[in-house]
């Protein structure tokens, strides 16, 4: 892999993990049910940016890290991609421990934290079995994991990526172009007429 693709790798799993955490903070992750004397049936829901708000910051954070391992090299960038492989840790635990709580303290003879659901129960609910969670958590650990895996990369390969405003040899030296009056003169030096030669012509001589 050259060093180019390697750093689009590296950038691409940052990008698509950045994405999957702002999405897993827009699904449901939690449904309750609540039987009501008045409503019935109520399910209420809870997002994963009401539960774990924290996925969003670090899709930020996941964001940041591809700017900074573009302007950065060798321990700068091994240093953004341990904290990206923290990061990635960290939302990785987050998922895999979305909690169950339920406004409880809004339900008689329950008692929970108070966690803000999407629509609260009514005050008059009481809760009918366990919340159901969803399969939204997994896009969180998903997400967390190739975090971790972009960050593997780039401490892996700081050296071997291009870095943004590197300049890179090209093939062959470009040849100076040699002054004009500089090569009459030394015809002259030399003994030699320089309008019988072949230097450049002088614009001002007739054609």
């Amino acid at each position: 892999m050259t060093p180019a693709r390697r750093l689009s790798a590296a950038l691409l799993a940052l990008g698509v993990a950045a994405f999957a955490l702002w999405l897993a903070t827009r699904l449901v992750w939690l449904r309750a049910a609540y039987q009501s004397p008045l409503r019935g049936s109520v399910t209420v829901q809870a997002t994963g940016a009401q539960l774990r708000p924290e996925l969003a910051a670090i899709a930020l954070v996941a964001v940041a890290a591809a700017a900074a391992i573009v302007a950065t090299s060798g321990w700068a960038r091994r240093l953004v991609g341990v904290l990206v492989a923290a990061a990635g840790g960290w939302a990785v635990w987050l998922s895999l421990a979305p909690g169950d709580a339920v406004p409880g303290d809004a339900v008689p003879g329950r008692a929970g934290s108070g966690t803000a659901l999407e629509s609260g129960p009514p005050a008059d609910a009481v809760a009918v079995g366990l919340p159901a969670h969803t399969a939204a958590p997994l896009l969180g650990i998903g997400a967390g994991l190739l975090l971790v895996a972009a960050a593997v990369g780039v401490v892996c390969w700081a050296n071997a990526m291009p870095r943004l405003g590197a300049r890179y040899a090209a093939p062959g030296t470009a040849r100076r172009v040699p002054d004009r009056d500089t090569q009459w003169w030394d015809a002259l030096d030399a003994g030699q007429d320089p309008t019988l030669k072949s230097p450049p012509a002088d614009p001002g001589a007739s054609r």
